[in-house]
This record gives C-alpha cells, structure tokens and sequence, in this order.
C-alpha cells in the first residue's frame, strides 16, 4: 500500500471517529460503563469517566488537543474555591493524578494511532527520557507502592519529562496560542469571582495557592497577548489590565517580579532587533499599568502592604532564610541522588517550621532527588532560556517561540520563591511548552537578506535587412 493511499485511510479513519453517530454511540457505551462501574466502584467510574471524555474531546480537536488538553487540566478549579490556606482538592487525588497523566498522554496515543507528524529525535530528550525514567524507578522503589505514589502528590513532577517527550509530536502547530488566550479567560473569570464572593481574601486558591495561580498567569501570559494581539488591540489592553489587577488581588509578590524579568527580557530582545515600535508599546503598557495601580486605592494599597518595610520581618520572609540555610547544609551531605524521596524536604519543614514547604523550587528539588533530579526538572527551563539567547543573538523576534520561552522564563523566575515543582499543573505548562520549543529551536534563524534582483535585458527584435 502506497503512502498516500494509507494516509488517506487514516485521514477517512479520524473523519469517521469525530462524526455524530459514531460520537453519540460511544457517549452511550461510555454511560453505560461509568453506570456500571458506579454501581461497584465509584472511584475507578470517576477515573474512566475523565479518560473517557478526553478521548471523545480529542477525536473532535485533532492536533489541537494537545494544547487545550494540558491548558484546561492546568486551570481547573482542582481545590477549593475560597480558601484561607491551602487545602486538599475537592476532587479524589486518583482523578487529579489520572486527569494529570491523560492530558499529555491521551492525546500524544490518539497522534500516534492516526499516523501524526514525526518529530526528529534529538540528545536533550534522550537525556530527559532517560533520566524521568530512572528517577520514576528510583522513586516507586522508595515508596513500595503506586498507591503511596499517588497520595504522596508528586506524580506532577514526575510528568514533566513525559509531557515534554509528547510535546514534540505537536510542535508544528500554532493551537498554543489560543488555548493561552482560552486558560487566562478561565482563570480571569474565577478570580474575578472569587474576590467578588471573599474581597478579603486571596484570590487563587482553587487553583491551590494563590502563588501556584500567579505563575499559571504569567505562564499563559506571553502567548495569549500575542493571540489577543493579532484579533484586537482594545482585546490586548483589557486582557493586560485583567492580568495586571488579578496578579495584584492574589498578593504573589514572587509573580510581580516575574513578570518584571518578562517585560526586561522582552524589552531587550526588542531593542536587540531594533523593532523600536514595539518596544515603545510595551514601555506604554507599562505606564498604563502603572498609572492604574496608583490610580485606584485598593490596588494601590495592597501594592504598599505587600512592600512595605515591615514585610522584611515577616514570617514568610523568616522561613525563607530557614530555607536556605536547611538546603544547603542537606545538599553538601547527598549532592548527586539526595533523600531519593520527593517531598522529603517538605516534611522536614513541617515537622521544625510548621510550614510544609522549602521556599525555593530548585533547592527543594536537589534536596529530594540531588543534582541529577534537579537537572530532569529544568531542561525545559534551559530550552526556553535556549531560545531566548538565540533570539538575542540573532537580532530576531520570532513571535511564537518567544512567547512560549517568556511564559516558562516567567514560571521559572516564579520557581525562585516557591515550591513550584510539586504543583501539577506548573509542571505540565514547563513540560509541554519546553517540548514544543525544542522542536523549533532550530527554525530560528536571522532572516535572509533581500538580494536585489539585476534587470533583465532588453529584448530588441531582429528585424532582416530589406
């Protein structure tokens, strides 16, 4: 068989798998089954019931699933709505844990089955495939058990490297930068209620913590600007002004400051191209920003509160130095594997500071899984810090990649302050963007120079001699 003509077959396969019959008949068989489970074990209908219906949402989306997939897994009211601290999700961590694992996967298996675009192998994938697979050996080995893997809430961090993996399979496309625009409507919608219902309160939580909400915006950020920005330049400025008051209502001083390192970085490269023009829109929006904040007393205040002197004392600020302190003594005595135990320096924090946390990301991960651990959980991190350098380099602005690598740059700023790596759905965004910016790293190039084309001769007619 010929390779259009088993293409072909594939692509009348995937027509027939998203039409209404056949749709209709498997939502029944799918009722009938969660029916069926329901009645015998509610749990596993609940897990088959959200496996069941992403399947369902890839067939109609096609290579958009994967994108909108990670995003929405991302988003999602997992926790408590309102809260003052944080809390256990109000789903059973075996959903949470199966909708984690189905958002990348899923999508990349209904790729696979259909005959989707190949990616070229490359040696950081290697790596990151090697080293995901031995650290998920080394850690079900601790743990005995995958029901003890799955309660201790770490499975996202283990899923960075497959969400990265089955990230290249979906390079090619541009789905990212509506499913950006679509996560930061969702989030700015929950927010806004939230301070509505509680103004007192942090907006965030039901994402699990106000910071774990800050940097899932600034992750979606870059690129759901630039897909506002292509539709309306009224939709960009209220979606940057949406950003910029819910950012400020959630109190994450740690994604003020990404955003910072966002809007330096990009004001840099712009000026490194010389796109002067749009250098001068982002100084602008910063004004604008700024003059809403100074402008609006609530805004203003919670500005001051959070950097008023007194915070230097604070108890946030205090464990920080703890932090610190504890990390560096434990990674001098296990550098290379750690405790072999994520969570470990969590519970080292609980049981001396009563807060369950190391404040810094990269210090809790060495702790736990040492050096080599560390390095599985910032290669996508080193992608994106790729691109960026080679955009300075070059003089170029590829809008595309670089909103991506602006959006892990901004969680990875976030990850300074905060436990990062053990929120599912940070990871998600790190494994996914950092997988679709490997495939286009090397697409980014300085634009060819115009050669300017010689005239042509003329063209004189021969006329015979008479």
């Amino acid at each position: 068989m010929s390779y259009q003509s088993s293409r072909g077959l594939r692509d009348r396969a995937a027509g027939s798998l998203g039409s209404t019959p056949v749709l209709l008949a498997g939502a029944l068989l799918v009722g009938a089954l969660c029916g069926a489970l329901v009645e015998h074990k509610p749990s596993t209908a609940e897990i088959v019931a959200v496996c069941a219906g992403a399947v369902i949402a890839f067939a109609m989306l096609g290579e958009r699933a994967f994108s909108w997939a990670v995003v929405i897994v991302a988003v999602l009211p997992w926790y408590p709505f309102i809260a003052e601290s944080a809390e256990a999700p109000i789903v059973k961590q075996e959903v949470l844990c199966a909708a984690i694992a189905a958002a990348p996967l899923a999508p990349w298996l209904w790729s696979l089955a259909l005959g989707g675009r190949r990616t070229r192998p490359s040696r950081g994938a290697l790596l990151l495939g090697v080293l995901s697979l031995g650290l998920a050996i080394l850690v079900y080995e601790n743990l005995h058990s995958l029901t003890r893997l799955i309660a201790a809430g770490i499975v996202g961090y283990l899923f960075i490297g497959v969400a990265f993996l089955c990230a290249r399979r979906f390079g090619r496309g541009q789905a990212w930068l509506a499913a950006s625009f679509g996560g930061l409507v969702i989030l700015g919608l929950m927010g806004a209620d939230a301070y509505l219902r509680a103004p007192g309160n942090r907006v965030g939580y039901f994402t699990g913590y106000p910071i774990t909400y800050g940097a899932l915006v600034v992750g979606l950020m870059p690129a759901g600007l630039l897909f506002a920005y292509g539709r309306s330049r009224l939709l960009t400025g209220a979606l940057a002004a949406g950003i910029a008051a819910l950012l400020i209502f959630s109190q994450s001083r740690s994604s003020w400051v990404a955003v910072t390192v966002v809007l330096l970085v990009v004001a840099i490269v712009q000026a490194r191209a010389g796109n002067y023009r749009a250098l001068r829109a982002i100084v602008g929006a910063v004004v604008v920003l700024a003059a809403l904040i100074l402008g609006t007393s609530s805004l203003h205040r919670i500005v001051e509160e959070k950097l008023a002197a007194k915070q230097a004392s604070s108890q946030s600020v205090t464990h920080r130095e703890w932090s610190y302190g504890y990390a560096i003594q434990a990674i001098g005595q296990q550098p290379v594997f750690g405790a072999e135990e994520p969570g470990f320096s969590a519970n080292e924090s609980v049981q001396k500071t009563a807060i369950g946390a190391i404040d810094n990301g990269y210090l809790s991960i060495t702790v736990d899984m040492g050096i080599v651990g560390l390095i599985a959980a910032i290669i996508p991190i080193g992608v994106a810090l790729l691109v960026i350098g080679r955009c300075m380099r070059l003089g170029v602005t590829p809008a595309y990649e670089l909103s991506l690598a602006l959006g892990v740059l901004g969680m990875a700023v976030v990850a300074i302050f905060y436990d990062s790596f053990y929120w599912a759905q940070i990871d998600l965004l790190f494994g996914a963007m950092g997988g679709i910016l490997s495939t286009r790293l090397a697409s980014i190039a300085r634009p060819a120079p115009s050669v300017a084309r010689k005239p042509e001769p003329a063209i004189v007619a021969f006329r015979p001699a008479t």
